[in-house]
């Protein structure tokens, strides 16, 4: 399997980034991407990535919650990381209307210019979305013809927005979140109409495990989510599909490789 949603880069990860890795490997976790969520974020990615080469990759971008800090130098910026073989999509870009940390208009202009980006350099481009869905589609059909590949992660729409991404040829990234009722704002059942072939995992670590669903897995690892635990989110999104875990492990894996464009010889 492997992990296409982690923040590696994160405060909660500066002391034990080896143990970490370590733990998902010995889990069968057999890659995963780092996302980056502003331009030095991004670099910390991409540093990680020659440590771990052919087992870690990670994304350039700004991510709506940092829009506020977009300014036109960081295009450049950009394009100067995009040479790196190991950072293998833009993003983590998007539209985030829930928390709004950036003005709505930066987001917008964040967001355009990055699947511009996307599109120039033929990349896939990594997509958040929360509480903007309408706008976010409006926005992305002007470029859906021009970027082949799309990942939206940590989805968590209705059955409508499920398949306006499906119809968009997105690749659907699945979490936790899904599965907490308090956010997911679909049927659980929905799960079942995304195509195998468009199905990706990630825990969005340190994010996403929450107390009430992992009690005691919470109180062990401090309430800090790890790759190591992608396992569990599987097994979930296999009982709901009434597939195999074996097939839906090595098809997830072959769909993160696909669409990132991955092989051990980056």
């Amino acid at each position: 399997m492997f992990d296409i949603s982690v923040n590696l880069t994160n405060k909660q990860f500066q002391k034990d980034i080896d143990s970490v890795i370590n733990r998902a490997i010995k889990k069968k976790v057999n890659g995963m991407l780092i996302i980056g969520c502003s331009i030095k974020d991004s670099v910390s990615a991409h540093n990680i990535t020659k440590k771990y080469k052919n087992y870690c990759w990670s994304t350039v971008g700004i991510h709506p919650h940092y829009a506020n800090l977009w300014k036109n130098n960081i295009i450049n910026k950009i394009e100067k990381l995009l040479k790196y073989k190991n950072i293998v999509a833009v993003g983590e870009c998007g539209l985030d209307f829930y928390r709004n940390y950036s003005s709505q208009k930066k987001q917008l202009l964040a967001f355009n210019t990055q699947l511009e980006i996307a599109a120039s350099y033929s990349m896939p481009i990594y997509l958040h979305c929360r509480n903007a869905f309408n706008i976010f589609f409006n926005v992305l059909k002007f470029w859906i013809h021009k970027i082949s590949k799309i990942i939206i992660h940590c989805f968590s729409g209705n059955k409508y927005e499920l398949e306006k991404c499906l119809d968009m040829n997105m690749s659907i990234g699945l979490s936790e979140l899904f599965f907490n009722k308090k956010y997911r704002i679909g049927s659980i059942q929905d799960i079942k109409l995304i195509p195998k072939e468009k199905l990706l995992i990630g825990t969005d670590s340190p994010f996403l495990l929450f107390k009430k669903m992992y009690y005691k897995i919470y109180k062990k690892l401090k309430g800090r989510n790890e790759p190591s635990l992608l396992p569990n989110l599987l097994k979930k999104i296999v009982f709901l599909r009434k597939e195999k875990y074996s097939i839906l492990d090595t098809q997830t894996e072959k769909n993160a490789f696909n669409i990132l464009n991955l092989s051990i010889n980056n």
